[in-house]
């Protein structure tokens, strides 16, 4: 079980398809600026979102991931089909080629008021897009100054502290059992006054039949269920992010959800989650972009 969902980022159309979510979702609270130093939690099989984020603009992509899932010439490849995404400002994928992509747009055009050609020429000089093309091919090297990946990525010494003005992550924080340590590390590596990009998963993923029935197992049988797996659920609800990201100095500027019926009662719960509320037991994806207190 690998920490991607709804398409897998093996597909660079897929790739610009999340970015772009995150870019679109962003701009509407940091005036449409490309943040320079950006950092993604749980890149999965290749590193094709953070390129895309450099061919937008940034300065310098940290992968922060707990196992090393993608390969150079996968990354290579996507990167070249990148490159032709952003030079023909392809529209942004939707729902009918990546149905469970989140969050559904209402409008997949290009964002020209943004990407400008002026932002993208800079962006795509030659010289710059080998200098990410070299560095892709030792992205573990600590030297380099565009693209670096951390393998694996717990603790706070693996980035410098508040040196990032965007950290991301695409339905995985639901997969880190070590949350709370997670959380306390990315506040460590934001600037004050950066933001955050989040895109959270609350359902059992396959575990279960119901979407919500995690929260029906006791935590014996829940441990007998995951087994060995890397990557399972952590069964954290909505309201816990909420909490967890305030209690982490983060002001939350946007936070929205989808949310699915719930056919579970009271007394079906778990007693860990019994007094979960009726809004966390239906709601399936939550979004967050979030400010690091100055």
């Amino acid at each position: 079980m690998l920490p991607v969902a709804a398409g897998g980022t093996a597909s660079a159309r897929y790739c610009y398809a999340v970015w772009m979510r995150h870019l679109l979702l962003l701009s509407k609270f940091n005036d449409g600026q490309i943040p320079a130093r950006v950092a993604e939690i749980g890149p999965g099989d290749s590193l094709g979102v953070g390129l895309a984020a450099l061919l937008s603009g940034a300065q310098s992509y940290f992968a922060l991931e707990a196992i090393e899932y993608w390969n150079t010439q996968r990354n290579l490849k996507i990167l070249d089909d990148l490159i032709e995404l952003f030079k023909n400002r392809a529209p942004i994928p939707g729902n009918e080629e990546f149905p469970l992509l989140k969050p559904v747009l209402d409008d997949h055009a290009f964002p020209h008021s943004i990407l400008t050609d002026d932002i993208l020429n800079e962006a795509m000089q030659p010289h710059r897009i080998e200098l990410i093309r070299e560095e892709l091919k030792t992205p573990e090297n600590q030297l380099n100054n565009m693209l670096q990946y951390k393998v694996p990525w717990h603790g706070e010494d693996v980035v410098m502290p508040e040196s990032i003005d965007f950290i991301f992550s695409h339905v995985v924080l639901q997969h880190i059992d070590e949350i709370e340590e997670a959380a306390k590390a990315m506040d460590h590596w934001l600037k004050p006054g950066a933001f955050v990009s989040h895109i959270i998963d609350y359902r059992s993923l396959g575990f279960t039949k119901a979407w919500n029935g995690h929260w029906a197992i006791p935590d014996w049988e829940w441990k007998i269920m995951v087994g060995g797996r890397k990557f399972s659920v952590n069964r954290k609800p909505h309201s816990y992010y909420i909490g967890l990201f305030e209690r982490n100095h983060l002001k939350l500027l946007y936070t929205s959800k989808d949310n699915l019926p719930n056919h579970l009662s009271k007394n079906q719960l778990t007693d860990k989650f019994r007094n979960l509320s009726e809004d966390d037991l239906s709601t399936s994806v939550g979004y967050f972009i979030g400010q690091k207190m100055q």
